[in-house]
């Protein structure tokens, strides 16, 4: 009866490769990934996890060779640093998300998704509407971006979401409840 169970259960238990689907863009993987990732993610107020980390940029774009790290300081300094050249700016949690400047420009962003690997924010607007380009800041732990292509992070983003929810552990406890109302009515 044991190798019943294991049989019945296999199906709901194997994991494949990939439950996802393949993007042509970042923005596209990012949008589908929010449903399942936002219930996961930090809050903005939980500082610990995005303040004096090397954020690195991650783009989906071929041509875009630089390395870009983002540096949030606790005294609300911020630091873009672009292939070791450091430019300053400020930032601050404010208006529901995080508001940075950089140069001559002030941006909103809001925040999609935060935990000790991923820091994603998206810049506050219409912008899929006016057709603009980037509107998702997309960060990685520096290590974790070195490593791995945008594809493979949302992978990782996923695998979160999968790690922490608790889809399988519903089906297989409804799969043994089945099947021990089944063998107890056979008996």
């Amino acid at each position: 009866s044991a190798i019943l169970v294991m049989s019945l259960l296999s199906p709901f238990t194997a994991s494949s490769e990939s439950d996802l689907p393949e993007f042509k863009t970042l923005v596209e993987g990012v949008d589908f990934l929010r449903p399942y990732i936002g219930p996961f993610s930090e809050d903005l107020n939980d500082y610990e996890f995005y303040l004096n980390r090397r954020w690195m940029e991650v783009r989906d774009d071929e041509y875009f060779q630089e390395v870009i790290l983002h540096v949030f300081k606790e005294s609300g300094e911020y630091l873009h640093i672009l292939d070791g050249d450091i430019t300053q700016g400020k930032w601050e949690h404010d208006l529901g998300g995080v508001i940075l400047q950089h140069g001559r420009s002030h941006e909103l962003y809001q925040l999609v998704f935060l935990n000790q690997d991923f820091f994603v924010l998206q810049k506050h607007g219409e912008h899929n509407a006016k057709g603009a380009g980037r509107h998702y800041l997309f960060f990685a732990r520096e290590g974790l971006a070195r490593s791995l292509e945008w594809p493979a992070l949302l992978e990782v983003m996923y695998a979160y979401y999968k790690d922490n929810s608790s889809y399988k552990t519903i089906v297989v406890f409804i799969v043994i409840v089945v099947v021990v109302i089944a063998l107890l009515s056979i008996l």
